[in-house]
């Protein structure tokens, strides 16, 4: 049935909502769209996204839109049909978290927060809108973070543990330059991109621990783990003793191929050297490390090694554990001042009490053993 005199528009806009479809797509001629100044409105039909119209007030005529003039054959009788979106000029906030690998295999979580807007509101009605069905904020929403997930994962396995962690500025930087990239595709400007946390596995931290402060590079620190590993299963074996001397470092393991002595890596491009050299013979630079600067202390003291830190160190380089003071018991994530659940795993941030009488709870308490509340 026909909308005679039908005024669209959305009324109830709230600060968060990104995107509004009218319930109606059938409007006669005359009907009228209204658009403020914080969004814009569209027609889309059959997998095109038609005229867009800016703020003020619309009426459905051919005069007014010239996209309409070619599309009278859409009409039955004086009934036009298509969807009309809403679309909000806005800035918007999304939390994204993950795991991926860096280029040399190593476990990779991360979380943080991302803000982004519109820039193409035709562009972004036909990729997301449009091309997914997808006309509520929350679907939005769920597809920009998995979008904005999918290329994250992909810009950091192509980094190594101690680019991410060694450079982890010019790294952000770098990824963010991607990901804009990947949404200016689907109509979406990225205006900011905040890491709150990103780690690794502890084996693997130890491992950036010594190609800091050793020299040396990932391939020779593996081995070193290689080599150890081996011995310890030899050792365990009869007369394996003799065999697990050798491979743990009793002979010369790291003589260089051909012309005895032993031999370090170039810090900066990964070549090996006699121990003796002064300049590499690949890049020509010192090939020693150079010195890692003491921690001032400013920043306290990393809760789990006790080593000094600067004030605004975000990881211990001792065992680079994140130097946030208050970390979630259940996943380790930072928290907020006052934040009572954790925004990655959803654990309480502080110890459960009873609603009612605040006595202390265990995990999985259903009801309070001092006043008998259930919880």
């Amino acid at each position: 049935m026909a909308l005679g005199g039908m005024v669209v528009e959305w009324k109830d806009a709230r600060p968060g909502d990104i995107v509004w479809r009218f319930p109606s797509n059938r409007l006669n001629w005359g009907s009228t769209i209204i658009v403020t100044e914080s969004q814009w409105g569209m027609f889309f039909k059959d997998g095109k996204a038609l005229d867009l119209f800016g703020p003020g007030r619309h009426m459905i005529k051919t005069m007014d839109l010239p996209l309409l003039g070619g599309l009278i054959k859409l009409f039955v009788g004086d009934v036009f049909e298509a969807s009309c979106i809403f679309v909000s000029k806005s800035q918007f906030d999304g939390k994204f978290g993950g795991r991926t690998q860096t280029q040399e295999l190593a476990p990779l979580m991360f979380n943080g927060q991302y803000w982004f807007k519109i820039a193409d509101p035709q562009k972004f009605v036909l990729e997301i809108c449009g091309n997914n069905n997808l006309f509520t904020t929350m679907a939005v929403n769920n597809y920009i973070r998995g979008y904005f997930n999918e290329n994250l994962i992909g810009a950091l396995s192509q980094y190594t543990l101690r680019q991410v962690y060694g450079k982890l500025k010019e790294t952000s930087t770098a990824v963010k330059a991607e990901i804009q990239t990947a949404f200016t595709k689907i109509g979406l400007e990225l205006i900011d991109v905040k890491f709150l946390k990103i780690d690794t596995e502890e084996k693997y931290r130890d491992r950036l621990f010594f190609m800091q402060t050793g020299g040396v590079g990932a391939g020779s620190v593996m081995a070193a783990e290689t080599q150890k590993d081996v011995a310890k299963e030899l050792g365990k074996s009869t007369g394996g003793a003799a065999s697990a001397y050798i491979m743990s470092g009793g002979m010369k393991t790291g003589a260089v191929a051909g012309g005895g002595g032993d031999f370090m890596t170039c810090a900066h491009c990964g070549t090996q050297l006699k121990l003796d050299a002064k300049a590499c013979s690949n890049c020509g630079k010192d090939p020693h490390p150079p010195a890692v600067p003491k921690s001032t202390g400013e920043g306290g003291k990393c809760k789990k090694c006790g080593d000094p830190l600067d004030k605004d160190e975000k990881f211990c380089d001792k065992c680079g554990t994140p130097a946030s003071e208050d970390l979630c018991k259940n996943c380790g994530d930072p928290l907020d001042e006052g934040q009572k659940f954790c925004e990655q795993c959803g654990h309480p941030a502080g110890p459960l009490k009873c609603y009612k009488c605040g006595d202390p709870l265990d995990p999985g308490q259903r009801f309070c053993e001092k006043c008998g509340a259930k919880q």
